[in-house]
């Protein structure tokens, strides 16, 4: 069963790795293939130089082996994840499907050919093999999961900071897009996720893009809830005609005391959080340690009694 189960795994991992080589090599041969590539990137380059990279020969295999999946409704949510997670490539949800498969195979098979080395079964092998098949088919999903915690904090930690810095450029007597575009530069060293964001909201607005538009497409890319109600407040600033930077100010003094609070609440709940390491961990070991040698003391005392 082991034999058999390995060789239909191997055969459809070459298989399908054969198949990718090969749609890979006719495409390149394709010239109206390449023509649209190099117009797709061309679009892209003024956009984002992220989307202008030259993917590797495994990302290509890897969005190959993606494409056997069917397209389902959640296509679109699937992309606003991944680049929320910081990947806007075009290819990226292809990529991301492929390495799904590639996971939910190569974990079984990693699996079987150690018991096979190993020459004694670890467990019942099938079942092994389809649990670890579940997992790895959810690594990626927990790996971009993981990505967007981080970024959405990285950007919500900078926020602030970086509207102080919009306040100071647009009191200076710049417009909202070149404050945009020093702040991010200046913010670069601070938070590179929010130094891009604001780079390619400063790019759509250059290519043509309303400034209304641009920045409801940073709140989607961000997906932060503090960036929704920035833009919010931009747009009603635009369109109502009141003063940017008195809005700007006052967004910014919100955001200070909403980073002021979650540091407080942060605060109070490591009370919280210490409790089970103390209880479980350190309050054990004192005890032994003030207790033992009394405890100890008392059984010699009661043994030299009897």
């Amino acid at each position: 069963m082991i034999l058999i189960l390995m060789s239909v795994l191997i055969f459809g991992a070459v298989s399908v790795a054969a198949y990718a080589a090969y749609t890979t090599a006719v495409t390149e041969r394709n010239p109206v293939t390449l023509r649209l590539r190099e117009l797709r990137l061309l679009h892209a380059n003024t956009a984002s130089v992220a989307y202008g990279r030259r993917p590797t020969l495994l990302l290509k295999l890897i969005a190959q082996v993606g494409g056997f999946l069917p397209a389902s409704d959640g296509s679109d949510a699937m992309r606003t994840g991944l680049v929320r997670a910081g990947f806007r490539r075009a290819d990226a949800p292809l990529i991301f499907l492929g390495s799904k498969i590639l996971m939910a195979a190569a974990l079984p098979i990693a699996w079987t050919t150690f018991a096979y080395f190993a020459a004694r079964p670890l467990g019942n092998t099938f079942v092994a093999s389809v649990a670890l098949g579940f997992i790895g088919f959810y690594v990626p999903t927990m790996f971009i999961g993981i990505r967007q915690r981080q970024r959405h904090g990285d950007i919500l930690s900078a926020l602030p900071d970086a509207l102080d810095l919009m306040v100071v450029c647009v009191e200076a007597g710049l417009g909202l897009g070149a404050a945009l575009q020093r702040v991010g530069v200046e913010i670069r060293l601070a938070s590179r996720q929010l130094s891009d964001e604001l780079a390619m909201v400063n790019s759509e607005m250059q290519t043509g893009v309303s400034r209304t538009d641009a920045l409801r497409n940073l709140a989607e890319r961000t997906g932060v809830e503090d960036v929704y109600s920035l833009v919010a407040m931009l747009i009603q600033t635009d369109k109502l005609g009141t003063s940017v930077a008195q809005s700007l100010r006052a967004h910014a003094e919100s955001m200070r005391t909403k980073r002021r609070q979650r540091a407080e609440q942060m605060a109070r709940k490591a009370s919280i959080k210490l409790a089970f390491p103390l209880v479980f961990l350190i309050f054990p070991a004192l005890l032994v340690i003030i207790l033992g040698p009394a405890g100890i003391q008392l059984l010699k005392a009661l043994s030299a009694d009897r």
